[in-house]
């Protein structure tokens, strides 16, 4: 009887094993999804290679940026203006014709300033068609005609700009250009050619020290 049984659950699990080995065999796989066109299938990984990401640095590179540009507007005391337009360190003054510009930072109340107005006021009568000297008034409390009364006892010949919110503005831009400390000690002297930088001086400094790199200038000028 024990063998009958055991010979009977032999039978019975042959036929179990074949029919799952049957059914296997009739299962297919399901065909690849196809996805639209322009879709990304966001299941497989991207990988960055080296040519990817070389390409998309030289886009950075060759994309150009915008070069800042800055515009500064001197008035003087018969709201004359002198207009200073600054873009990739060139200097332009539009309604200035001369080819050296010298700027001058100064104050009323700084004798080494008032010292330096004679000689600046000789160099623009000596060098009229050739240089323009722009006087920039800073931390000064005279009134306008106090203002006028100084300059005309003072002889001064040469433009000077006497507001004072906007001269701060291009003295907080150019200090740091000039490697300054915003409250830079006066007076201060800047010098450019065509546009550019030439030379600066911190301090009271000869008339002839200046007049000797304005010849300079002009040499490099005419050639």
């Amino acid at each position: 009887m024990k063998n009958r049984i055991y010979l009977l659950l032999l039978i019975l699990s042959w036929i179990l094993t074949a029919c799952g080995d049957e059914a296997q065999k009739n299962i297919t796989k399901a065909p690849p999804i196809a996805l639209p066109q322009g879709e990304v299938d966001r299941t497989k990984r991207v990988d960055n290679t080296p040519e990817k990401i070389k390409a998309i640095e030289a886009v950075k590179i060759n994309k150009p940026l915008p070069i800042p540009s800055y515009n500064f507007t001197f008035i003087d005391l018969n709201e004359q203006s002198s207009i200073i337009e600054v873009k990739n360190n060139i200097y332009s003054f539009p309604n200035i014709q001369q080819p050296v510009i010298l700027l001058n930072f100064f104050s009323t109340w700084c004798p080494p300033c008032r010292g330096q107005i004679p000689h600046l006021s000789n160099l623009q009568a000596k060098y009229t068609d050739k240089i323009f000297i722009i006087g920039i008034l800073m931390y000064d409390t005279l009134s306008k005609e106090a203002l006028k009364r100084f300059l005309s006892s003072e002889k001064t010949n040469y433009f000077i700009a006497s507001k004072q919110r906007e001269n701060q503005r291009f003295s907080d831009f150019i200090a740091p250009k000039l490697q300054l400390k915003p409250d830079f000690n006066l007076p201060l002297m800047v010098m450019f050619i065509n546009g550019k930088y030439y030379t600066h001086y911190e301090g009271s400094v000869p008339e002839e020290m200046i007049e000797s790199d304005i010849k300079q200038a002009l040499k490099k000028i005419e050639g």
